[in-house]
């Protein structure tokens, strides 16, 4: 009887040390997240805050924050972008998982499966959920579509944005690696991983399996992270 008390005492700490392990892969800055590593559908940073930047019009009170760290790397990369003479908006930061379903299959309704598997991430795929993401736009470019490449602001961005924390997450050219086509407006903090991310030439996914030394295809990934935070980089 003890040795079965015994057991399932082993068994009750074993999962919170699971559970624990979880919050704090997800909770990592470096968390990727993608078509095959999702987040659960429960999952709400529990530190979201409104960044102190310029929202472009009609922007929901909802989609305006971030977690805190990423919203005072934006207020910082959107003051120094003011100062160069460039003016950005912000228009899509934090988006729940049932926020991201509606918006999936709205989308798919009023476009295609093929659009909509490239430009629109399925729930709990979707970097918007960890509160880490924004798209940007500038005046005349709020419609988050490729013109916002053409812009002098996407110049700007694409240059200074990992001094800030920031890498361009979607990059032209990598949607065989992302899963996703060219969004010159989404960028995602980093932290202190952007500048090594940027300095590759790299995409996110990319970086992760040069970075990690494996083989394996990434597909096979369930939150490699893991690693990344055990051995300090989150």
């Amino acid at each position: 009887m003890k040795h079965r008390a015994c057991l399932m005492l082993i068994f009750l700490l074993m999962l919170t040390l699971l559970e624990s392990a979880s919050a704090e892969v997800i909770e990592s800055y470096a968390i990727l997240v993608n078509k095959t590593s999702a987040l659960p559908s429960d999952y709400e940073p529990s530190d979201l805050t409104r960044p102190d930047v310029k929202y472009a019009p009609g922007v929901a009170e909802s989609r305006k924050q971030m977690r805190p760290a990423a919203a005072r790397a934006l207020e910082e990369l959107f003051k120094a972008a003011a100062d160069d003479g460039i003016e950005l908006l912000a228009i899509s930061g934090y988006r729940s998982y049932w926020t991201q379903n509606d918006l999936y299959k709205r989308r798919l309704k009023e476009t295609s499966l093929e659009y909509v598997s490239v430009y629109v991430a399925k729930p709990g795929q979707s970097e918007h959920q960890t509160g880490l993401a924004m798209d940007l736009g500038c005046t005349g470019y709020t419609d988050l579509t490729e013109r916002f490449a053409e812009t002098p602001a996407y110049a700007w961005l694409s240059e200074h944005a990992h001094e800030y924390g920031f890498i361009i997450r979607y990059p032209k050219d990598g949607t065989a690696e992302t899963g996703y086509a060219y969004e010159p407006w989404h960028i995602r903090y980093l932290g202190d991983l952007a500048e090594d991310v940027y300095e590759s030439g790299l995409t996110l996914e990319a970086w992760y399996a040069r970075r990690l030394g494996e083989s394996r295809p990434l597909q096979s990934y369930e939150f490699p992270v893991t690693e990344l935070a055990l051995k300090g980089l989150g």
